[in-house]
């Protein structure tokens, strides 16, 4: 089983892959495919994916610092 922060430096990667290849899409014209509603729709699913993961990764550092023990 890999660890949480395999795991979470994963999906961080994927999510930084689909964003470059959004970004460098950004000028071809989506509407002939979508309409500005669903648009609107897909960037917002992404930006909450993007803070999902944030705050996934966050809290997995956080829970790792309460586990260490303390040092004298």
């Amino acid at each position: 089983m890999p660890s949480a922060s395999t795991m979470s430096n994963g999906v961080t990667y994927v999510l930084t892959f689909v964003s470059l290849i959004v970004a460098g899409l950004i000028s071809f014209d989506w509407l002939t495919f979508f309409t500005p509603e669903q648009a609107l729709k897909i960037v917002g699913a992404l930006n909450m994916l993007g803070l999902l993961t944030k705050a996934w990764i966050t809290t997995a550092e956080q829970m790792a610092k309460r586990m260490q023990p303390p040092t004298a």
